[in-house]
């Protein structure tokens, strides 16, 4: 009995961390801190702070919107975001309020440096949640995702090998996590290759990415284009995608566990870090 109320209860926690987003807070972190150690750039504080900030806002508006539009019946995740509305509501404007004075005032100048990028995102938005975009929602995630987070890295610029990587790595994974909102996208009409393409199709269509992607990184490893402890920490976050779709049936389990994979992209700045104290 104990050990049932202990998986509940871990089971709770596990999806509340889901549903509020915070992986997706840990993922993008981990995808900074891998690019910072690769291109061996500083990031700021503050600029740290705004991004994350910033995805969480963004990411708490996208659900309560979609819990808002979802038609009978209703998702655990929507019927979570609907329950704690108002508190979800407070935490949307405060941590934008944030996210706002840190762009306003000490990180001005990135965002100007970056206005290019900020305009398409945000017209892409208007399309989105318009019903307009004529791009899938899946492209549109993967490639404003890998785009922002290597807005701070000015040496990615012409797409390096670790670049094609990582974004192969997001689209694969935004492929096969769409799969599981997949009659809910169809009854809200939301653009997406699932209302183009059979389950199966669709489903082969990311595995193939996938495929692909490891196979680049295997290339990369033997041609050592990319130093090993890079290719070490895409590697298993390769591996991490992988064994959660085949191994973790629970839809739930599984979106949580696939924005999980970047974590083993920590490791390179970890090793740097405890190789330096020596």
């Amino acid at each position: 009995m104990f050990r049932n109320k202990n998986n509940n209860r871990a089971s709770n926690v596990s999806l509340a961390f889901s549903d509020l987003s915070f992986d997706i807070v840990v993922s993008v972190f981990a995808n900074l801190i891998f690019f910072k150690a690769y291109f061996q750039t500083e990031l700021r504080l503050t600029l740290l702070l705004f991004y994350l900030i910033s995805v969480w806002a963004l990411y708490l508006a996208d659900h309560l919107w979609d819990a808002k539009k979802e038609i009978a019946p209703l998702s655990l995740r929507s019927q979570f975001y609907l329950r704690h509305q108002s508190k979800i509501q407070v935490a949307i404007g405060f941590s934008f309020l944030v996210a706002l004075l840190l762009g306003l005032v000490w990180e001005w100048k990135f965002l100007y440096q970056n206005y290019p990028y900020l305009i398409c995102f945000l017209l892409a938005l208007v399309l989105v949640v318009k019903q307009l975009s004529p791009i899938p929602k899946e492209i549109l995630v993967s490639v404003f995702y890998t785009w922002g987070i290597l807005l701070p890295f000015s040496n990615a610029k012409g797409l390096p090998p670790i670049v094609v990587l990582f974004f192969l790595h997001v689209l694969s994974n935004v492929l096969l996590t769409y799969q599981i909102d997949r009659e809910r996208d169809k009854l809200q009409n939301t653009n997406t290759l699932n209302l183009w393409l059979s389950p199966n199709l669709a489903k082969g269509f990311a595995i193939l990415v996938f495929l692909f992607g490891f196979s680049f990184l295997c290339f990369c490893f033997y041609t050592q284009t990319i130093p090993f402890v890079f290719v070490l920490g895409m590697g298993l976050s390769y591996v991490w995608l992988g064994f959660t779709w085949y191994l973790i049936p629970k839809p739930s389990s599984q979106k949580l566990f696939s924005e999980l994979s970047y974590v083993p992209m920590f490791l390179p700045a970890i090793i740097f870090f405890f190789s330096g104290l020596r």
